[in-house]
């Protein structure tokens, strides 16, 4: 966010053609400012001066960069930086604060304390007090596994004319205009017709996957982590999607033995992590 809007893109283009060693045309862009609708703070209290930090890592370190603001996240995630700052800042348990995410959803605004001690009564009406005041819905974390609904309902999302649910942990695409646009693109290439058989691996759950089903014959979708499959056949099911199937699959595996192999295919749509797709493809 220090650079230029063209220097930032002409750097992803750049990054990008190095990696498919394969000139990059265009990138799919979107507003240059306030268009992240997630962000996951750090928290740390300093004894010396007895304030807590809130903010993001250094790269490459545990150290904590104090933020009072950022351009980038959505308004109403920005607005929201000093508020929460000193609510939390007020808490007894401030000291055994991990960090704070902030979501924003269709359906409101999502936080969620990982905290690693419990909560006093004071404490917890306090968050409570405060969520309702600001309008948010609020989950606490007391460790990684466990996740409390303190206040509001399953978070969803619109994406191209679907309403997708998902859990506050859930990944979601950050940047809402440029996912919308990714998919449409994503569409267009494909060229999808009402009699083809589509394959999406890595779906997630399900981003291009039902999209997809809404033109398409049918669509299977191979994910290999379980709550994300559970959650692409959830919103098939919310948006009256008859013609997708999920499977979980570990795609660095033997793809041929998998069960979702058998089936005859079209078209295919990858979009595997950061590690790429090696194994699928051998």
């Amino acid at each position: 966010q220090h650079a230029s809007v063209d220097l930032q893109q002409r750097s992803k283009s750049a990054a990008l053609a190095r990696l498919m060693k394969h000139e990059v045309s265009e990138v799919i862009a979107d507003v240059p400012w306030g268009y992240r609708r997630r962000a996951r703070l750090s928290l740390n209290y300093l004894p010396k001066t007895q304030q807590l930090q809130m903010g993001f890592r250094k790269a490459g370190s545990s150290d904590i960069v104090d933020v009072k603001q950022c351009p980038i996240l959505v308004p109403k995630l920005e607005a929201l930086l000093p508020k929460v700052r000193a609510c939390l800042g007020s808490l007894q348990v401030m000291r055994h604060l991990g960090h704070v995410e902030l979501v924003q959803a269709t359906s409101g605004t999502l936080m969620i304390l990982r905290h690693t001690a419990p909560l006093s009564s004071a404490d917890r009406e306090k968050l409570e007090r405060f969520s309702h005041s600001e309008g948010l819905d609020l989950y606490l974390a007391p460790d990684s596994e466990i996740l409390e609904t303190v206040s509001g309902e399953m978070p969803w999302f619109d994406s191209n004319g679907l309403r997708l649910t998902f859990s506050p942990r859930d990944f979601i695409q950050v940047n809402a205009g440029v996912n919308q646009k990714m998919v449409a693109r994503a569409l267009e290439w494909l060229d999808v017709q009402p009699e083809d058989r589509v394959l999406d691996l890595f779906c997630g759950m399900g981003n291009f996957t039902l999209p997809l089903a809404k033109q398409a014959a049918s669509v299977v979708g191979v994910e290999g982590v379980p709550a994300l499959v559970e959650k692409g056949q959830q919103n098939a099911r919310l948006n009256g999607l008859q013609n997708v199937t999920f499977y979980h699959e570990n795609l660095e595996e033997d793809v041929t033995k998998q069960p979702w192999a058998k089936n005859g295919f079209d078209k295919v749509l990858l979009d595997p992590a950061r590690a790429g797709a090696a194994g699928v493809m051998q």
